[in-house]
């Protein structure tokens, strides 16, 4: 399936990954300007508390929502050199194995990171600097690989449908 393709079946879809794409990018330059400010004050002999926490926090979150981003853009790494020399219909069954794999192998990491969030909230575990409560770092797991299993998911339908289309003739 071209980018042309994906675009053209999902409108709606492709506004909310903008909208996620440029939340990305306004968290990236806020880290950005954030690291600037600390390498500066070090610099300078200060310590500005809590910083390198949020730095390292707001990478974890960065890793989930690209993660999220690659999967709803099919982007992700893919054999292509396998991919380019197959038909359609065995490019589409390539597709809705992966996307199969990838919904059960999130599906499982969603799972546990819910469990261990369970667990940091119950002990009301927090940051050492910013005293953050760490439900909000490991929050981004359980966020990032549910959304995946459920993208992921919801490609492997549209897929299979593209594949009946295929095998119909109609492609």
């Amino acid at each position: 399936m071209t980018s042309e393709d994906k675009a053209a079946t999902q409108p709606e879809a492709g506004a909310g990954l903008a909208r996620a794409a440029l939340a990305a990018v306004r968290l990236l330059i806020g880290l950005v300007l954030l690291n600037v400010v600390n390498a500066v004050a070090r610099a300078t002999g200060r310590v500005v508390v809590g910083v390198d926490e949020v730095l390292v926090f707001g990478m974890i979150w960065m890793v989930m929502i690209g993660m999220l981003l690659v999967t709803a853009d099919r982007s992700h790494i893919a054999l292509e050199i396998l991919t380019a020399r197959v038909g359609a219909r065995t490019r589409c069954m390539l597709s809705i194995v992966t996307h199969a794999v990838m919904t059960a192998a999130c599906a499982y990491a969603a799972w546990q990171s819910f469990g261990f969030i369970q667990r940091v909230a119950a002990t009301g575990q927090t940051s050492m600097a910013l005293g953050m409560p760490m439900l909000i770092p490991h929050s981004a797991l359980l966020v990032g690989f549910a959304g995946t299993a459920i993208i992921a998911a919801m490609i492997v339908v549209s897929e299979a449908r593209a594949l009946a289309h295929i095998r119909g003739g109609r492609a």
